[in-house]
């Protein structure tokens, strides 16, 4: 809607993203997946594509519901990582090579690693949210979609800059927190409806 655009039209340029960025979403996509999303980039090429993990949509399911071969504690919860292959698990973590196979991304975050591993620091007196965090799906894009969204302004580009916030996030709070920080520009967004009602 051309009113809305003019209303929250933001002029400040946009930075590159880069893997280990957010991607923060502007405050009327309703698209269910993606409404006040914030994303984690855990790949990023021009040439191959973005791969990322909403960081703030938790489901109503536990880990333990979705786990065919293994069995962990009852509370530890899973959160949408995007619309694409539901059915594939992933997890980002902050416990680095305690997780053989781990892969390194940025600000101190890793994806992956061997599940045995994973599922023995689960059933441990170690487990902690902070440190680790799983998804069902994840969210992709194609070579330059991204690039076309960020020039129509469905999402902003920021740094990552506090990890244990980004693990323990679960819903719109987490948006809201970003918003604030990223300027006096965008705190029209925080007086947004989640949905609003034009005559």
């Amino acid at each position: 809607m051309k009113l809305i655009n003019d209303i929250f039209d933001i002029k400040q340029p946009q930075r590159e993203p880069q893997s280990g960025d957010l991607l923060v979403v502007e405050p009327f996509l309703s698209e269910v997946h993606f409404r006040r999303a914030v994303i984690l980039l855990i790949d990023h090429n021009n040439t191959e594509g973005t791969v990322g993990l909403v960081l703030n949509h938790r489901s109503n399911l536990s880990l333990n519901s979705v786990l065919r071969n293994a069995t962990c504690p009852s509370h530890i919860p899973l959160h949408i990582g995007g619309p694409v292959e539901h059915g594939r698990l992933l997890y980002i973590h902050t416990l680095g090579n305690r997780f053989r196979e781990a892969i390194a991304l940025e600000n101190g975050l890793y994806i992956g690693g061997n599940f045995a591993d994973v599922v023995e620091y689960l059933n441990s007196n170690e487990y902690d949210e902070r440190h680790i965090k799983f998804f069902a799906g994840y969210c992709g894009w194609t070579t330059g979609q991204l690039k076309k969204e960020i020039e129509e302004k469905t999402w902003v580009v920021t740094t990552l800059d506090n990890t244990e916030a980004a693990m323990t996030a679960h819903d719109d709070t987490y948006w809201q927190e970003i918003v604030k920080n990223l300027g006096e520009e965008f705190r029209s967004w925080l007086l947004c409806p989640q949905k609003p009602h034009f005559n």
